[in-house]
C-alpha cells in the first residue's frame, strides 16, 4: 500500500491531486484549514501554521495506514498583493506563516516520521515560478516561494542519510480559484495581471491530474527520478 499526505487539500490543486492519487490506487490523507470533502480519503481540519496540529495529523495517518511514502506540502495563500509599502505588516506576517512556516511544520513532521522507521520517503514542497525573481505586487508571495526552494535544498542535505528525498516543485500555471483571484486584481496592485489574462485566453494551463501524475513519477518511478532538488514542471500542452 502506497500512502500519501497532501496539505491544502480542500480545493484547487490540492483537491485535484488527491482525486488523481486515489484514481491511481494511492491511499491518501488530505487536510486543510477547513476539513476537505474528499470521498475515499482520510481527511481532517488542520491549520498548517500550528506545528502541534500538523504533528498530530501525521501521527493519525501513521496509526491508520502505517508508513507515509509521499508527503506534499501544498497549502498556501496569495494575499496580500500590492506594493509592499502599502501592505499591513500583520497581513504579510500571516501570509508568511502559511507559505513558509506551514511548509516548515509539514517538513519537520515528515522528516521525523521517516527517521522513526526504515524505508525512506519522498517530500514534495509546492513552489512556484515566483521563486525565481521578484514581481511588483507580489513581495510576500515571491519571498515565501523562494524560501520554500532554499528550505527544501537544506532538508535534502540534512535528511539524505535517512533515505528522505526532497523536492521543491513549481507545478506551472493551473486554472484554480487562486488564478481567478489573480485575474481579478487591479493593475495598480499587480502590474503583471495582463499576462494571466493572456494565459486564460490561450488556455495555457497544467491540470491537477497532470501535476499529480508527474509527482507520482518522480516519487516512485526510478526512470523518472530527477537529480535536481528544485524542479519546474514543463507545460502539459507545449
Amino acid at each position: 500500500m502506497t500512502v500519501a499526505v497532501v496539505t491544502g487539500a480542500s480545493r484547487g490543486l490540492g483537491a485535484g491531486m488527491v482525486g488523481r492519487f486515489l484514481e491511481r490506487g494511492v491511499t491518501v490523507a488530505g487536510c486543510a484549514r477547513t476539513e476537505p470533502a474528499l470521498p475515499g480519503a482520510l481527511t481532517a481540519a488542520v491549520d498548517v501554521t500550528d506545528a502541534a496540529a500538523v504533528d498530530a495529523f501525521a501521527a493519525r495517518v501513521t496509526a491508520e495506514f502505517g508508513p507515509i511514502h509521499l508527503w506534499v506540502n501544498n497549502a498556501g495563500v496569495l494575499d496580500p498583493m500590492g506594493p509592499l509599502r502599502d501592505l499591513d505588516p500583520a497581513d504579510v506576517e500571516a501570509h508568511l506563516r502559511v507559505n513558509i512556516m506551514g511548509v516548515v511544520h509539514g517538513t519537520q513532521a515528515y522528516a521525523r516520521h521517516v527517521r522513526a522507521r526504515e524505508g525512506g520517503g519522498v517530500l514534495v514542497n509546492i513552489s512556484s515560478g515566483a521563486a525565481l525573481g521578484g514581481r511588483a505586487g507580489w513581495a510576500a508571495y515571491c519571498a515565501g516561494k523562494a524560501a520554500v526552494d532554499r528550505i527544501t535544498e537544506c532538508v535534502q542535505l540534512e535528511e539524505e542519510d535517512a533515505g528522505l528525498r526532497a523536492h521543491a516543485v513549481a507545478p506551472g500555471v493551473i486554472d484554480t480559484d487562486m488564478q481567478a483571484q489573480i485575474r481579478s486584481t487591479e493593475p495598480e496592485r499587480f502590474p503583471d495581471v495582463g499576462q494571466f489574462h493572456e494565459l486564460k485566453e490561450r488556455g495555457a494551463f497544467n491540470t491537477p491530474a497532470y501535476v499529480a501524475d508527474r509527482l507520482l513519477d518522480l516519487a516512485f518511478e526510478p526512470s523518472h527520478r530527477p537529480d535536481a532538488v528544485v524542479l519546474r514542471l514543463p507545460p502539459e500542452h507545449p
